[in-house]
């Protein structure tokens, strides 16, 4: 807790101490910027004149830094919708299979003339199933195992971090983070188990606690770390109840907002009002969750035997150890005098290349950290946000003394006609009436004076001078963050599409330190996350283990070496589809289905896809499934050709045999006039007799 809202003491040396302003102060004034709620502090005095008095100018606090914070975030929750988290195994039994199961598919390369003599005996060996049958090369090989192949435990772990980015809604929360870090500079997740699922929060940045010992993004050598919020007497009871005796709940029911100092012990402390508050009569407490790295004792002991062999051994005595080792311990002190929850952490992740080392499970995340500090976004656009509200109130003071060309009438000319009438006429009119004394003299008769005087009141035309600063400040802005004018579309006059592609990608280039860091940030939180979630799992019952399913449940039952493995997670941006892509897709299917490539629905597929990957798994399906329907008219085609055929040659057979039918027929009418019989009779006949021309044998 002494840590918290303090600045590191090398920055303290550069300048007086009074002069910097306190960290949590300035991260929640940073945060009314995007609210735009601003304290216009450095040009307060041009609100009030010498006597204090305010201005009629009402002061409009401007809000160019909400739009480029919200481009910002817009541009990162594209990439949060296309992220896929994979997941790679460093375990030494995982990495010794992989290596086995690429050794033996090799062979089939190396010695083909085994696997044949093999073949020909009627024996086969696949080591990784169909999946050999599209190996040609051995380069094909390769990029399976390096892409594709996958070990169980990967594919189990795979789910596993699935589960935890659904269950915790992390695009939101991300989001959060990631506008968080624009705002204040850094954010943090943290990461517990419950119920037997992993769950993540995300932490304020003007709530943290951070060790800004060594300049590092991540915080990986920190020493601690911790988050502090603050709590009404009911709600400390309400959640810590069971780790609070009796007595201290009863201490906590009295605290009332008088006695509040005075049972926290807090009347002499130099921080009581960081401690304790009340608001709205209600008394609040502060409550701080704090993690640091100590060393454990392991309790072992290094002993020889009769024989000269050394041995490791449990230790049996209450005696202190020769191995120690790195732990994370955790303790919730609430208004500096109540402590809960103290001891060593549970699901403890290690450093898979460093077990000695541990992670903690609050993950902080600070963008270019230099002399233990840092500077947000809008850290470095305020100054020009107050610049630009300055600059809009001043040209506000000069519109609103613009009263155009004012009449000014010498009421002592008017003579003796009441001119009471006419001088409401005239106050309607704009037309202001003076007695012509500007010195306050009284007025002489006679004195030259004319009866009406024109005064220009119109708008001062070095106004424009003011709008152009207020650009410049705008335009500062957009470069520190590499935004222009092309980027958001607000150019004013036409670019061509490859010179704002160009500049658009230009831009990026600036900002691509914090997206791209926090994308790494997302990895480090996602693998530390899916390794405490794996450690949680094993100390579960065969019934209780989510997620994987009932051969998942079985395979963890048997395999132990599940729990020593450790699980690399790898986060891969999709390549999600841009406007400039966008554009040129478009086109391209417009002309397509001009030509009737595709058609309306194919189109609408395209518009819609979000990534490259996206598109391509839709026009590959589309594609193939217009292939597979070219094959069946083809093949009905076929058939109905065959049909064709068949029937000809149906036809053709019908024709010889009505041919054939009609030659028997005269054949038979021949020989019943020969004969005298008739052609029915003749049917009758034997075969031999209407051999023998239809004649009995005896004749």
């Amino acid at each position: 807790m002494s840590h918290f809202n303090k600045r590191n003491d090398r920055t303290n040396r550069i300048r007086k101490t009074d002069d910097i302003e306190n960290p949590i102060d300035e991260i929640v004034r940073l945060f009314t910027y995007y609210l735009g709620r601003q304290y216009n502090k450095d040009y307060y005095y041009t609100t009030q004149d010498e006597n204090n008095c305010d201005l009629p100018t009402v002061w409009i606090n401007g809000q160019k830094i909400t739009s480029l914070v919200d481009y910002m975030v817009g541009n990162a929750i594209k990439m949060f919708e296309n992220i896929e988290p994979s997941v790679k195994s460093t375990g030494k039994a995982a990495v010794n299979k992989k290596t086995e199961l690429l050794d033996l598919a090799m062979l089939k390369f190396e010695v083909p003339e085994l696997f044949l003599a093999m073949g020909d005996i009627g024996m086969e060996i696949n080591p990784l199933g169909d999946a050999e049958q599209k190996f040609e090369i051995p380069e094909d090989l390769y990029r399976y195992m390096e892409y594709d192949y996958k070990e169980k435990s990967e594919m189990i772990a795979i789910k596993m971090a699935e589960d935890i980015l659904y269950r915790n809604d992390f695009m939101n929360k991300y989001k959060q983070a990631f506008l968080y870090t624009l705002l204040g500079g850094y954010c943090g997740l943290k990461n517990r188990i419950e119920n037997g699922k992993q769950y993540f929060d995300v932490v304020l940045p003007q709530n943290l606690i951070i060790d800004r010992a060594h300049d590092d993004d991540f915080l990986s050598q920190a020493r601690f770390v911790g988050e502090v919020n603050w709590l009404s007497t009911m709600d400390v009871i309400e959640r810590y109840q069971e780790y609070l005796t009796t007595e201290e709940i009863e201490e906590i029911k009295k605290i009332t907002s008088n006695n509040l100092y005075q049972l926290l012990d807090l009347t002499t402390h130099p921080y009581a009002t960081s401690w304790a508050f009340t608001f709205n009569n209600v008394p609040t407490l502060a409550v701080v969750e704090g993690y640091w790295v100590g060393m454990k004792d392991l309790r072992y002991e290094k002993t020889n035997d009769k024989f000269g062999n050394t041995h490791y051994a449990k230790m049996r005595k209450s005696k202190n150890g020769n191995y120690w080792t790195k732990t994370v311990y955790k303790a919730i002190l609430i208004g500096n005098k109540y402590v809960v929850e103290a001891g060593e952490c549970t699901n403890i992740v290690r450093d898979s290349n460093n077990p000695g080392d541990v992670f903690m499970p609050l993950q902080v995340f600070m963008p270019n950290m230099v002399m233990g500090e840092n500077r947000s976004v809008v850290s470095r656009l305020h100054q020009h946000q107050d610049r630009i509200d300055y600059i809009t109130n001043e040209i506000t003071k000069m519109m609103n003394r613009a009263k155009g060309k004012v009449y000014l009438i010498n009421r002592q000319k008017l003579g003796t006609s009441t001119a009471k009438d006419v001088i409401s006429d005239f106050e309607r009119m704009g037309i202001h009436i003076t007695d012509g004394s500007a010195t306050g003299e009284d007025f002489v008769a006679g004195q030259d004076a004319r009866m009406v005087e024109v005064v220009d009141m119109t708008l001062d035309p070095n106004v424009n001078l003011l709008i152009n600063l207020r650009q410049e400040e705008e335009r500062l802005m957009e470069e520190i963050v590499n935004i222009p004018k092309v980027a958001l579309g607000q150019q004013s006059g036409y670019v061509g599409a490859k010179t704002q592609a160009g500049t658009i990608a230009q831009s990026n280039l600036g900002t691509t330190y914090l997206y791209q860091g926090f994308i790494r940030f997302i990895e480090k939180h996602l693998q530390f996350s899916l390794n405490q979630y794996k450690i949680s799992l094993m100390d579960e019952p065969e019934t209780e283990i989510p997620v994987v399913g009932k051969r998942g449940k079985e395979w963890l039952k048997t395999i132990k070496d599940f729990q020593f493995e450790e699980l690399n997670v790898h986060i891969k941006v999709k390549d999600f589809i841009d406007d400039a892509g966008r554009e040129r897709i478009i086109a391209q299917a417009q002309a397509a289905m001009q030509n009737q490539m595709i058609d309306m629905i194919d189109y609408l597929k395209i518009e819609q896809a979000r990534s490259y990957t996206e598109l391509i798994n839709e026009l590959e399906y589309t594609l193939n499934k217009k292939k597979r329907d070219a094959e069946k008219q083809q093949q009905m085609q076929m058939l109905l050709a065959q049909a064709q055929q068949q029937q000809q040659a149906q036809q053709q057979q019908q024709m010889l045999a009505t041919k054939e039918d009609n030659a028997n027929y005269r054949k038979e009418l021949d020989v019943s006039a020969k004969t005298g019989m008739p052609p029915q009779q003749m049917e009758q006949m034997p075969p031999e007799m209407e051999q023998q021309g239809g004649m009995p044998l005896e004749m």
